[in-house]
């Protein structure tokens, strides 16, 4: 016989019992802190996991958004080249591939979902416009649009890529 055996026998069943069903909340209230130990990592273990992708979503657009970026500039060259006052004196075919690329360019930011900002014509907004100049208008109403649109800005959705550089108009009473 084992000393267990022996406590067990030296015990009356109504002391057995009652330790018994101590050691079995003992036993309950541990697997109650067990499981909900488990339940708290598992659910910061899936945090993690949406936070971590989440920022892989953001450094990815933030890394579009700097490439298109850097290429604007060159969209604005073809946007100039084809306003010059010696675009007529080009060649067909040279109008045609500097109008191509233009095109090429303008399909990429669309597959982006990349769009320009709309400014003429429109109230000044500096979130979305900046402005380089004015004009003076005698009409009030006037006061405060966009006239002319020197540079074109972009937008992802509703986050502003480049604002549009823009004259706006200006009452003079």
């Amino acid at each position: 016989m084992s000393e267990e055996d022996i406590t067990i026998e030296e015990e009356s069943t109504p002391d057995l019992v009652k330790k018994l069903r101590e050691d079995l909340k003992k036993c309950n209230a541990e697997k109650a802190d067990y499981l909900a130990g488990w339940q708290r990592a598992k659910a910061d273990f899936v945090n993690a996991r949406r936070e971590e992708e989440e920022r892989r979503a953001d450094f990815s657009g933030f890394v579009e958004v700097k490439i298109i970026s850097d290429f604007l500039p060159v969209l604005d060259s073809l946007e100039i080249a084809t306003k010059d006052k010696n675009w007529q004196t080009l060649d067909k075919t040279w109008q045609d591939g500097i109008k191509s690329l233009h095109g090429q360019f303008m399909d990429i930011l669309r597959s982006y979902d990349i769009e320009e900002i709309k400014a003429l014509g429109e109230k000044f907004d500096p979130a979305k416009h900046e402005s380089v100049g004015e004009m003076e208008t005698g009409d009030e109403k006037e006061d405060g649009m966009v006239v002319e649109e020197i540079r074109k800005g972009y937008k992802l959705g509703n986050k502003i890529i480049r604002v549009t550089q823009v004259k706006i108009n200006k009452y003079n009473k």
